[in-house]
């Protein structure tokens, strides 16, 4: 039986962070899950956020479902988010 591994990351980029920007980071994201399947890809708009974060009040919000056929290392897309400037905020779930 192969089960599937399914994880929910939501990103947080600067508010005018602009539309090419936020597909290099979907692009760059996709490369790095190269044994995971993006399934879904949820533009949840631009929220107040509780506290100010890099300078920021407010965030634009996606979600992203991944689903895998195994664990993924995730070291990678850690590295990578946090040293992208236009994300304020991101959180990987294992589902």
């Amino acid at each position: 039986m192969n089960s599937k591994i399914m994880y929910e990351v939501t990103v947080v980029f600067v508010p005018k962070t602009e539309e090419k920007t936020t597909e290099m980071v979907f692009s760059k994201l996709e490369t790095l899950l190269i044994v995971a399947n993006l399934e879904k890809k949820d533009h949840l708009g631009l929220k107040e956020l509780s506290y100010s974060m890099k300078g920021n009040k407010k965030g634009d919000f996606w979600m992203l479902t991944v689903v895998s056929d195994k664990t993924l290392k995730l070291n990678e897309v850690n590295l990578f988010l946090n040293r992208e400037p236009s994300v304020i905020r991101y959180l990987v779930i294992k589902k």
